[in-house]
């Protein structure tokens, strides 16, 4: 169990509930991650002022603290991936989430499997588990360029000729690598949720558009009128390198 991962990989799981924080630091633990836990949002920033965290597993309903603002306050300065779990399991809560700038939304009751399942899937993508797929490219590797912009996936960072720089969540990064990579195909959200997620797209998800509102934001003078990555109606989305910003 949890043989093939990268040692030293710290998650923290944000949670009140200690039957769930035992239950996945147990969990977890066996699968070869260090975990350390915060019951509330306190404890949670003490611990990032402390020690390096690499993935973080965030209920939206603490004691001190409203999951959504947090997420928006962690954004703000981390970059690790971001799992929020909730037992609210209304469409417009995981909207929110994701808008947010939360990497997953997970749903209560948990099923370990399926939440480890995320958690791999997202480390994979941010360079943190290589050894879980040794025959894939790693993700230093991964940089591009269109227009006046040049994007580093390892890092997250979004850079313009200008000096303007941004730091994107790690789907965020990996959509609008796949994006740009794919310039002038037509990609489907099914196409684009297994590049980012490794999931196949479900009818009514939104988590797609969702990531492609906030990178329009960043990368275009008009997201309203966007140049750059472009709806096709009724099929998905194609990105340009036309676009003149």
């Amino acid at each position: 169990m949890g043989s093939f991962l990268t040692q030293s990989l710290t998650i923290m799981i944000v949670d009140d509930d200690p039957d769930i924080t035992n239950l996945l630091e147990v969990y977890l633990s066996e699968e070869g991650y260090e975990v350390v836990v915060a019951h509330t949002a306190q404890a949670m920033w003490e611990l990032l002022d402390s020690q390096t965290i690499d993935l973080i597993l965030l209920d939206i309903m603490l004691p001190d603290g409203d999951g959504f603002d947090l997420t928006r306050k962690l954004r703000e300065t981390l970059t690790s991936p971001l799992i929020i779990l909730s037992r609210k399991s209304d469409s417009i809560d995981q909207i929110v989430g994701l808008e947010l700038g939360a990497d997953d939304y997970v749903t209560k009751p948990l099923e370990p499997r399926n939440l480890l399942a995320r958690i791999r899937s997202l480390l994979r993508r941010t360079n943190l588990n290589n050894a879980a797929q040794p025959a894939a490219p790693a993700a230093g590797d991964k940089h591009i360029r269109f227009a006046e912009w040049s994007l580093d996936v390892r890092t997250h960072r979004l850079t313009h000729d200008n000096g303007d720089e941004f730091t994107l969540s790690a789907n965020e990064a990996e959509l609008l690598y796949f994006l740009a990579s794919n310039s002038g195909q037509v990609l489907s959200r099914n196409d684009l949720s297994v590049a980012v997620s490794g999931r196949e797209w479900e009818y009514m998800d939104r988590s797609i558009d969702i990531l492609i509102a906030r990178l329009r934001k960043r990368i275009e003078r008009e997201p309203a009128e966007p140049e750059f990555i472009q709806t096709v109606r009724g099929k998905g989305y194609v990105f340009s390198t036309s676009g003149n910003n």
